[in-house]
């Protein structure tokens, strides 16, 4: 009772100090009369939590669970005839370093199941894709640009080939790239800067467009695993995987993902903590707390709202954690987002409350 009495006055204080500007909503609504108005399906009084709804059961592991095995998630992409095309990473038994290629599925639900058997597997080269699809001429057809391991491949069709682009790279691992008002950016790993170029031709150099200031963060936090995209008023926006490894019990309440945002995306950048969680309930009446989920990717519908999220994920361990391992183990014991090493690990997708 107590804790939840000090829940209630922090929440009544919060209410009561209420938003000056937008930033106080995290960009993720709009401060009207002292109040955040929130976009869905973010929720809370600065609008800085994804809600989630019942996911359908297909959504945890959107690749095939008989498979020992692993992925660890990839974008989906639209097509054109309104199918939905997942570029997933596959590895070895026991691993999740150096993918042996990436599996291209397709689904008429984004939710799955994804059919595996119709397109061939692209060769990895790298690790951790993303995908930005955009039109070299407005109005024109569009470019299906696949980004790994430190090169761009292109195609025609979300269905392939695939192409590299001779001579381009871009800086930097993980890459979280988006195309704005005819140039590209891009944000990495570290999260520290945005980068832009204005074409994806050999040659072509990328300059710094704004840089995002990290504050100090509590104890071992650390974030990695960048999303980005700019909203339909012109924010910018990044969601990242997020981490400590002193947590090693009690993982639905260890740190897993953060948000940052800023008005232009060259600078003001703020973050939030936690804008997804742990616990997802599923249509066949089951729920799963996961030790951590990475690798976050988000999926808009035609409309630009945003619906799902799809993540990577310790497809076995929950809450308990597994802190009695000794492999990975970080002052002793093996941390929540270190479950992943020894357990079967996959794709799930969360159905986002709009």
């Amino acid at each position: 009772m107590k804790i939840l009495s000090l829940l209630l006055v922090a929440t009544a204080l919060s209410a009561v100090a209420g938003c000056k500007t937008d930033m106080d909503c995290s960009l993720n609504g709009v401060c009207t009369s002292a109040a955040c108005v929130c976009d869905k399906p973010w929720i809370g009084t600065a609008c800085t939590t994804l809600a989630y709804k019942v996911t359908p059961a297909s959504g945890k592991n959107l690749y095939n669970n008989s498979d020992p095995r692993n992925t660890w998630n990839g974008p989906i992409v639209t097509g054109p005839d309104g199918k939905f095309h997942l570029y997933d990473p596959i590895y070895k038994v026991g691993s999740l370093g150096g993918p042996t290629s990436v599996l291209h599925g397709v689904s008429d639900v984004v939710t799955g199941p994804y059919d595996f058997t119709k397109y061939p597997d692209l060769p990895a080269g790298g690790e951790n894709p993303a995908f930005i699809v955009y039109e070299k001429v407005a109005g024109g057809p569009k470019s299906y640009t696949f980004w790994m391991g430190g090169s761009v491949r292109e195609a025609s069709s979300p269905d392939g080939p695939f192409t590299t682009i001779k001579g381009f790279t871009y800086p930097g691992g993980n890459p979280a790239p988006l195309y704005h008002n005819g140039s590209f950016y891009i944000t990495n790993q570290g999260t520290n800067a945005v980068y832009t170029t204005p074409s994806l031709t050999s040659g072509s150099k990328w300059t710094q467009y704004g840089t995002i200031n990290h504050p100090t963060f509590p104890g071992l936090y650390r974030v990695e695993d960048p999303f980005m995209w700019i909203d339909s008023r012109g924010n910018w926006h990044i969601i990242n995987h997020a981490y400590r490894n002193d947590q090693h019990d009690n993982c639905g309440s260890s740190a897993a993902s953060a948000h940052w945002f800023s008005t232009d995306g060259k600078s003001d950048w703020t973050w939030s903590p936690q804008p997804y969680t742990h616990t997802v309930q599923y249509d066949d009446g089951t729920n799963h707390t996961y030790t951590t989920l990475e690798r976050p990717n988000l999926h808009f519908d035609a409309t630009g709202q945003l619906t799902h999220i799809n993540l990577a994920a310790d497809l076995v361990t929950g809450d308990e954690g597994c802190a009695s391992r000794t492999k990975h183990a970080h002052n002793g014991f093996t941390p929540c987002d270190n479950c992943k090493w020894d357990d079967h690990a996959g794709t799930v997708i969360i159905a986002l409350d709009v």
